[in-house]
């Protein structure tokens, strides 16, 4: 039974709805993607998981679609236009539902058909590196690259020690994260305050906080790090501490070097989670040129553009995000320093000192890679970027048909 929930969890697992998408470019690599997936699978079952995919894929995209309509009180010709582009694509109902929001039409390359391309383009010892933060802060910070201070690290397995943990974050808050995985899943921050915990800004009982640790811990290492705090400049732009991230992609062409693709500032939004990706946070393109902010956008709305928050009255549209240049050096000086990928998304937030490094992303959201683009201020499209390293890796070394980081 368990195998039989995780194969229905895990569909489409090739990461192709049932028609060719959009982008025909896209298309093409995505395909090439799900029949090097499947050559990695025993031979009796390629053909069978194929079948099952494309068989299986309407019933489980049905039912997400129903449970995804409930929880956002969708109904009507949206609902059936969602099931729709899910069954074509591949897509999950959440990012089939914005994508067409934000772009129009259907989603050109939804989550699981990039998990299985991005980390098979360029070389494997960086997508490698960038799956560890841990790895990937050692590695950049011998060269000079900041990343905030790292007070320790919960060892898979082990029983978190509270009383260190509460030594640590009675100096200032400490920010917790797994040492693999990405998207902010299973990160959060933590305060010691008065003699209480303080989970996300939400007070937590120790044996709570025990809890979620232990289960957190199973699955990975947890990185324990000072909690970075914006400067005074951008205070009307922090929520309940969380401060402004800066989200630079940076880009590069077979042999060339890296370029400044397309970036973006992410703002809390008070009373939600941070890690909710529909209303979780505004996000506003930057200017490449200027550094000057574009209206934002919640993604739970992605029509409605935001020129002021809407919870203080502070602006956003045309105003500049302190040391961007800088930022924009930091990222680029860090694509250099590793072994050569085509697109790298970057984590950042600027403080008194200067921007620090959060992480890096060699497989980073789709949508939020193209938001830059639907406002004019990104480098122009992926599609033929990630073709000319498709070309490279297929004649050089068959790196399509060679199996990475997925499964």
């Amino acid at each position: 039974m368990l195998a039989l929930k995780r194969f229905w969890q895990g569909l489409p697992h090739d990461g192709l709805g049932w028609a060719a998408g959009p982008d025909p470019d896209l298309d093409a690599l995505r395909r090439r993607a799900a029949a090097a997936w499947r050559r990695t699978r025993p031979l009796p079952l390629r053909a069978l998981l194929r079948v099952a995919d494309r068989a299986a894929w309407p019933a489980a995209a049905l039912l997400q679609t129903l449970a995804y309509a409930r929880h956002r009180g969708l109904g009507g010709s949206p609902v059936w236009r969602i099931l729709a582009d899910c069954v074509l694509t591949g897509a999950r109902p959440m990012e089939a539902h914005v994508w067409r929001d934000v772009a129009g039409g259907r989603h050109p390359l939804p989550a699981r058909a990039a998990a299985l391309l991005l980390p098979r383009l360029g070389d494997s010892a960086a997508h490698a590196l960038l799956a560890d933060k841990l790895a990937t802060a050692d590695h950049l910070a011998a060269t000079g690259i900041p990343f905030p201070a790292l007070h320790g690290m919960l060892r898979r397995g082990e029983t978190p020690d509270l009383p260190a943990l509460a030594r640590h974050a009675a100096q200032g808050a400490l920010f917790l994260k797994p040492r693999h995985g990405h998207g902010g899943r299973g990160a959060f921050t933590l305060a010691w305050q008065a003699g209480e915990w303080l989970l996300d800004g939400r007070v937590l009982a120790p044996a709570a906080l025990a809890a979620r640790l232990e289960q957190l811990t199973r699955r990975d290492d947890m990185l324990v790090q000072e909690r970075l705090m914006a400067p005074a400049a951008l205070a009307d732009w922090v929520v309940a501490g969380r401060a402004p991230v800066l989200r630079l992609a940076t880009a590069r062409h077979p042999g060339g070097m890296p370029f400044l693709h397309g970036a973006l500032l992410t703002l809390a939004v008070p009373g939600r989670s941070p890690h909710h990706f529909l209303d979780g946070a505004i996000h506003a393109a930057l200017d490449p040129a200027t550094g000057l902010l574009a209206p934002g956008r919640s993604l739970a709305a992605p029509r409605r553009r935001t020129t002021r928050l809407p919870w203080n009255g502070a602006r956003l549209e045309g105003l500049p995000v302190p040391a961007f240049p800088d930022a924009v050096a930091v990222a680029l000086r860090a694509m250099t320093a590793l072994p050569p990928v085509p697109l790298i998304h970057w984590d950042m937030i600027v403080t008194d000192a200067g921007p620090v490094l959060l992480e890096g992303n060699s497989a980073g959201n789709w949508i939020l890679a193209s938001l830059p683009g639907l406002d004019g201020l990104d480098a122009g499209p992926l599609a033929p970027l990630l073709t000319a390293w498709a070309a490279v890796g297929a004649a050089a070394a068959g790196l399509l048909d060679a199996p990475r980081h997925h499964r």
